[in-house]
């Protein structure tokens, strides 16, 4: 495996992609890490452009790399510089963003689907990602206001199962609904309270699973739109569940 320059303008570029709206013009995204390296070499939704590693890395990534993967050596200075890590890992790797369009859903779409809606913390969308993935839901829908999920965070929360994720973004409320109609999904959203409890309705059947925004919940549209709403009962004076808890104990019951 030959190993490539990285000149300054290229540091400069990846540098850019730290940035939402550069990773977006791109078409690419930064995941940092051996294990985000390993999970991004197993899976094939965000295929691998580039992979920057540090003199002490270099030899540990030759082992499992294809060889058709362009690899750029560094100093531990220029490690700092590029990375998005208060402590790089000595890995950073370049990815393409799947692309994914949402009319070509209906064409493969899995029993259990989740539609994540206005949700502003990457650190929950992406350990939502990693719950999803824990339950073997691969096909994730965002609104149209949903954070970057190839925000490195997200990419960090996810522990590399963003790469095994098929992502579709922008899709608004009435066009999951339009989806839900046609294809015969049961749209089931998840509120704080006044929803029947998890595991309390007739199981089977194919579930769109609405989880909302951090603070407010879902939109009053979708919860219009739902066929049911369920809400998971507490105990304690706690003013809400965190969503990505959420997640797991719907998914759990789902999957029951």
């Amino acid at each position: 495996m030959g190993i490539l320059q990285l000149s300054a303008n290229h540091r400069k570029w990846i540098r850019r992609l730290h940035q939402r709206k550069s990773r977006e013009k791109e078409g690419v995204f930064i995941a940092e890490g051996f294990n985000a390296l390993e999970a991004a070499i197993e899976t094939a939704c965000h295929p691998i452009l580039e992979v920057v590693a540090d003199e002490d890395h270099l030899e540990s990534i030759a082992d499992i790399l294809p060889g058709d993967v362009p690899v750029y050596g560094c100093s531990g200075s220029i490690m700092e510089e590029i990375s998005t890590e208060k402590t790089p890992q000595g890995v950073v790797v370049i990815c393409h963003r799947g692309k994914f369009h949402f009319p070509d859903l209906e064409r493969r779409a899995s029993d259990t689907l989740l539609y994540i809606d206005r949700v502003s913390d990457p650190g929950n969308l992406g350990t939502i990602m990693r719950t999803a993935a824990w339950f073997d839901v691969r096909q994730l829908i965002l609104s149209p206001s949903c954070v970057d999920p190839f925000n490195t965070k997200a990419i960090r929360a996810s522990a590399g199962t963003v790469f095994g994720i098929e992502i579709y973004q922008s899709v608004d409320p009435q066009q999951i609904r339009q989806f839900a109609d046609r294809t015969g999904y049961s749209m089931m959203a998840m509120v704080p309270r006044g929803g029947i409890p998890p595991g309390e309705w007739e199981k089977g059947g194919r579930n769109i699973v609405l989880l909302g925004q951090e603070a407010d919940g879902l939109s009053e549209e979708l919860t219009e739109y739902a066929d049911r709403l369920v809400s998971i009962p507490g105990r304690g004076n706690v003013e809400s569940l965190n969503l990505s808890v959420a997640a797991a104990i719907i998914l759990y019951e789902i999957a029951k």
